[in-house]
């Protein structure tokens, strides 16, 4: 399954950090915008719980990409 959003895009230096834990994109952002840095840090272990894969595709203009791959159950 692939996740797109409309968004400026992910710089190369976050793109390596996207899924630490705290990490906040842009250090000058105010404190207008809720969030403390957990959301694709914990995304990530919940997939990796179920043995699947949360990814950052490459950059798109315009666009941030992510793609989620569980296995098949049968």
């Amino acid at each position: 399954m692939t996740i797109v959003n409309a968004s400026e895009g992910i710089n190369s230096g976050d793109r390596a950090l996207i899924f630490d834990r705290f990490h906040r994109g842009d250090p000058s952002r105010n404190r207008k915008i809720e969030g403390i840095g957990l959301g694709l840090s914990l995304a990530r272990e919940i997939v990796r719980a179920h043995h699947g894969e949360l990814m950052l595709d490459p950059a798109l203009e315009g666009k941030t990409s992510f793609t989620v791959s569980l296995p098949m159950v049968l």
